[in-house]
């Protein structure tokens, strides 16, 4: 047969269709382009990273195992990077027992829980192309002792200045006078670290004869209060065990309190409560506890420890959060709340007049007067009325902040604390085992949803220190936590060497740090170097795209398969899965990164 010659290829609008050859052409020139482009953005636009480790923890997560403790129902989340090995990536150890942040129970079912893989971010390039970096961006960098590394941390100090870390607080020193750095509330907000949670108990410690961490008090001489403050049932307010509420009615004419007592167990407790020995329940300071660090690590065949040492969080943190719902039913004569944070000799209150939505910021120093209060400042709020609120009260880099059903009030400078300011420090005192308090009268009112958080706490660590001196310190620190007094002696023995770092950034670099503070290797510990160079920056972490997908089927495990398990160096683990199927997103954690 002889072969015809090709006709001339018709044109679109003659025929309506394209020719083959033209058809693979437009689609490899389709995808060439796509790639081009997907090359430009991330060189130029935005690029994707996986967060390995937990050195930004809570913010953003690591490798990692989930749980749900088993005796309040608290979320647990604690770092899990630990069980690779950082050489080989091969899988040498496993998470083996967790502690829960709330109650502080020991779980040892997080053994059986999949590990996850770290939160994926999108960093956008172009924000250091034309503007400057700003003081607690979250960014990243190439690590200066090993360019070819990125790093993520938060971007606390600026070119040329000198930054201290003490006490916690990150202070900007001229050569003259300190001035601490304040967060922007909303990024303030938005990194606090949670404490408390009063939606969940644990039955068994309550049966062990420990007491709820809220509770109605009244002032009293009586020593068996703390600092003054007793549980009473004969209060006006009238707890609910069932819906986890107070209840106040409009009668009273003086001040009702519920104030909060950090009652949170150790480890030796727990182990007391588990094994029916007689438990004596302390108050304690609230200290910088990240229960993301709060796990063991162990063989793989998960036999656990007797000794399990984790950080109890040793350093005192006075910069707290209380939030709670109020639901107002009625109102009668003069009725006003009152939300109190305690800080040392210090009492910082927000007093608000229901009636007429007035609240007035005041300071107390106990160790003067309880009657000589200062006003700070009075504004106009929209908690007037009847209603339920959501509110929020703060103390945190030495300012006051409220919100008020998730809009900020604007107090101004007036705010802002002089006193004992940025160039002293209070240290605690036993009003701080009851660190904050909530009060009413004329109203009839439900209090509910009551939540504690911190601030993160810079611990002031540096290269220099002997890790086992440092060890030893943080150790002295934890026995003191029930004991004020002894705490401060400690401290102050030894903080000025061990809590304390002085930063001179050069020209043209920044200073990184971990919110995981008491994890997180540093702007703080690195040796040679301090700082980031300009040319190392990579961009600014603008959100979180994909925390993790959740599995579900099979009891909620999911299925595991081939070639998704973890590696050792004699072989796979086939009950220990890299990943499991189906899963769906985790749309709750997807979120912009401040």
């Amino acid at each position: 047969m002889s072969k015809k010659e090709p006709s001339a290829p018709a044109s679109p609008t003659e025929s309506g269709t394209a020719p083959p050859h033209d058809g693979w052409r437009d689609s490899i020139e389709s995808i060439i382009f796509a790639f081009l482009l997907a090359l430009l953005f991330k060189t130029f636009e935005a690029e994707m990273f996986v967060i390995p480790t937990g050195s930004m923890a809570p913010t953003l997560y690591g490798r990692h195992k989930e749980a749900t403790c088993s005796e309040c129902g608290h979320h647990i989340v604690v770092g899990a990077s630990s069980e690779l090995d950082h050489d080989d990536g091969t899988f040498d150890s496993r998470v083996t027992e967790s502690i829960c942040p709330n109650c502080r129970a020991i779980n040892p079912q997080i053994f059986d829980g999949p590990p996850f893989n770290g939160d994926r971010i999108c960093v956008a390039k172009y924000p250091y192309e034309f503007w400057e970096p700003s003081r607690w961006d979250v960014f990243v960098f190439k690590f200066p002792l090993k360019p070819q590394t990125n790093y993520i941390k938060r971007l606390v100090g600026l070119p040329g200045e000198t930054i201290r870390l003490r006490n916690g607080n990150v202070y900007l020193w001229d050569g003259e006078k300190e001035q601490i750095l304040r967060k922007a509330p909303d990024k303030q907000r938005a990194i606090q670290i949670p404490v408390h949670d009063n939606a969940y108990v644990s039955e068994k410690l309550l049966a062990a004869g420990w007491p709820e961490r809220w509770a109605a008090v009244v002032r009293t001489e009586d020593v068996a209060g703390i600092d003054g403050w007793k549980e009473t049932d004969a209060s006006v307010w009238k707890f609910n065990g069932q819906t986890r509420s107070f209840a106040v009615d409009s009668s009273n004419t003086e001040w009702a309190w519920v104030r909060y007592r950090h009652y949170a167990p150790g480890v030796q407790d727990w182990r007391d409560v588990e094994e029916d020995r007689k438990s004596i329940p302390q108050p304690r300071l609230v200290g910088d506890f990240c229960s993301y660090n709060a796990f063991d690590v162990g063989p793989l065949d998960g036999k656990r420890s007797r000794s399990l040492q984790i950080d109890e969080g040793p350093f005192w943190v006075p910069d707290l959060t209380v939030s709670c719902q109020l639901k107002i039913e009625s109102v009668s004569q003069n009725p006003e709340v009152m939300l109190e944070l305690t800080e040392g000799v210090l009492r910082y209150r927000c007093r608000i007049d229901v009636s007429t939505g007035s609240a007035i910021l005041e300071e107390v120093n106990v160790q003067m007067s309880e009657q000589d209060v200062r006003q700070l400042v009075t504004v106009e709020t929209s908690l007037r009325g009847p209603g339920t609120y959501d509110l929020e009260f703060a103390n945190v880099d030495d300012r006051l902040c409220l919100w008020i059903n998730g809009r900020l009030v604007e107090f101004g400078e007036s705010a802002n604390l002089t006193v004992p300011g940025a160039t002293s420090n209070p240290f605690p005192t036993d009003g701080d085992l009851t660190p904050v308090g909530v009060a009413a009268h004329g109203v009839q009112a439900t209090l509910s949803e009551l939540r504690i958080s911190r601030d993160i706490y810079y611990r002031g660590v540096d290269a220099e220190d002997s890790a086992f001196l440092v060890e030893d310190f943080v150790g002295d620190l934890s026995l003191c936590l029930s004991e004020p007094s002894a705490w401060s002696d400690t401290y102050m023995e030894k903080a000025a060497q061990y809590d304390y770092t002085e930063i001179v950034i050069p020209e043209d670099r920044f200073l990184a740090l971990g919110d995981n503070s008491p994890a997180s290797y540093d702007g703080r510990l690195w040796t040679g170097t301090e700082t980031v160079p300009r040319e190392f920056l990579v961009g600014k972490a603008f959100c979180v795209y994909w925390p993790h997908g959740v599995p579900f089927l099979n009891g909620g495990n999911g299925y595991s398969c081939w070639p998704f398990y973890h590696k050792t160096r004699r072989g796979e683990v086939t009950d220990y899965p890299t990943h499991t199927f189906p899963f769906y997103p985790q749309f709750w954690r997807m979120k912009r990164i401040r």
